[in-house]
C-alpha cells in the first residue's frame, strides 16, 4: 500500500470530503510533509481545495508560527495538523483566551473553532511517521467506531474506575459527571475530531478526585518526545495530583519534564497551570488492531492491551496546564462502578 492510498481512505472513510471544501494542512518538513503531500493530491481527487503550510517543528511548549495561526482563523473546512511534533501553542490564546459559542474559555485558536464553535472538523498526528501513516491507519473504521460507543456508553454511566496491574498499579480515578470522547476515526461533521492513526476512548479525570499508584511500563510522553522507559516508573497520585515519582533514570526524565512545564506556567504568571502540571489530565484506552509499541506517543496509546493516564492538562478545560503527558500501563485490569471491562490487557465487553 502506499501513501496516496492510505489518503485517499482518509478522505472518504474518516473526513467524508466533499467537493468544493477548504483543507488547512499545517506541516514540517521531512516525513511529515511526505505525507502531507499525499493527502494534498488525495483531497485534489476528491475536487476539495486543500493548502499546504510548512513551519518549523514545535515542542510542546512552543509557540506556532503566527501565519498558522492566522491560517487557522480564516476558518477552513477541514484542519489537518501532520507534525514532527506539535502544531505549537496559541500565544493569545494562552495569554488572554477565546470564548468559544458554547461560553467556555479556550488556549487555542483551533480548540475554539473545533470545540467552542464546531466550525471546523479535524485531525492531527503529531509525530506521525509514514511507517507507522501506512500501518495503523488503514483500519476497520465501521467495528472501531462499534466498540468505541460500547466503551464510551460505559463510561458515561459510570462514576469510579479502578485500574490494576501486576506490575503494581492500583488507581481509583473519580469520573462521575464527566464526558468520555471517542477517538474513532469519525471526523465527518463540523466538532469532530482526533487523531490519526485513531483507536482510544478518553476521559478526564474529576479534578482532585484521583487516589492511589500507578507503575508506568510502557511508553513516556515528555513533551515532544517520547521514550520507552527502561524499567517501570512509579507515580504517586493523592487528591488528583501527582506527589512523588520513583524508578531510574527514566523516571527522573519524567519528573524533570513535569518540572519545566511548572516553570515556564510560573513564568507566565499563570499560578493556576503550573499546580496542574502535576494533575492527572486524561485516562485513555486503546483500541486500534494494528497499533504497536514504536516509541511514539501517537500510536502507542491507541494500543490494545494498554490504557494510558496522562498528567497535566485535562480536557474538560477545568484543570488547565501547559503539559499533556500520556504515559502507558501494559495488561491492565479495568473495572467502572465494580464491572470488569478488561482483565489483564483482554476487553470483556467486546
Amino acid at each position: 500500500m502506499k501513501l496516496i492510498d492510505v489518503s485517499r481512505t482518509v478522505m472518504e472513510q474518516v473526513l467524508g470530503v466533499e467537493k468544493g471544501e477548504e483543507i488547512l494542512i499545517i506541516t514540517n518538513p521531512g516525513e511529515p510533509l511526505e505525507i502531507s503531500l499525499s493527502l494534498f493530491e488525495a483531497a485534489r481527487e476528491f475536487e476539495a481545495k486543500p493548502a499546504i503550510i510548512v513551519q518549523s517543528p514545535k515542542g510542546t511548549l512552543d509557540y506556532a508560527e503566527r501565519a498558522v495561526i492566522e491560517a487557522i482563523k480564516s476558518e477552513p473546512d477541514i484542519v489537518v495538523s501532520i507534525s514532527e511534533k506539535k502544531l505549537g501553542k496559541d500565544p493569545y490564546g494562552i495569554n488572554i483566551g477565546y470564548i468559544g459559542r458554547d461560553n467556555k474559555k479556550y488556549t487555542h485558536i483551533f480548540e475554539k473553532l473545533l470545540r467552542g464553535d464546531k466550525r471546523i472538523r479535524a485531525f492531527w498526528s503529531p509525530g506521525i511517521t509514514k511507517e507507522m501513516y501506512l500501518r495503523s491507519v488503514p483500519i476497520d473504521y465501521e467495528k472501531l467506531r462499534e466498540e468505541a460507543e460500547i466503551l464510551a456508553e460505559v463510561l458515561k454511566r459510570g462514576k469510579e474506575v479502578h485500574i490494576t496491574s501486576e506490575k503494581g498499579t492500583d488507581l481509583w480515578i473519580n469520573i462521575e459527571g464527566r464526558r468520555p470522547l471517542k477517538d474513532d476515526g469519525d471526523f465527518r461533521k463540523p466538532g469532530k475530531g482526533g487523531n490519526l492513526p485513531a483507536g482510544e476512548v478518553f476521559i478526564s479525570p474529576a479534578v482532585g478526585k484521583s487516589e492511589g499508584v500507578i507503575v508506568f511500563d510502557g511508553t513516556l510522553s515528555l513533551g515532544g518526545e517520547s521514550i520507552i522507559p527502561k524499567e517501570p516508573v512509579k507515580v504517586y497520585v493523592k487528591n488528583g495530583f501527582v506527589t512523588k515519582i520513583e524508578g531510574g533514570e527514566d523516571a527522573r526524565k519524567l519528573e524533570e519534564a513535569i518540572r519545566k512545564a511548572e516553570k515556564m506556567a510560573l513564568e507566565m504568571g499563570k499560578e493556576e497551570y503550573a499546580k496542574n502540571a502535576w494533575h492527572l489530565g486524561e485516562l485513555g484506552i486503546g483500541l486500534n488492531p494494528k497499533a504497536q509499541m514504536s516509541g511514539k506517543l501517537l500510536e502507542d496509546e491507541k494500543i490494545r492491551k494498554t490504557i494510558h493516564i496522562a498528567i497535566g492538562a485535562n480536557y474538560d478545560n477545568d484543570a488547565p496546564a501547559l503539559n499533556h503527558y500520556d504515559c502507558l500501563v501494559w495488561y491492565p485490569s479495568v473495572e467502572v462502578d465494580g464491572e470488569i471491562i478488561m482483565k489483564k490487557g483482554e476487553f470483556t465487553i467486546l
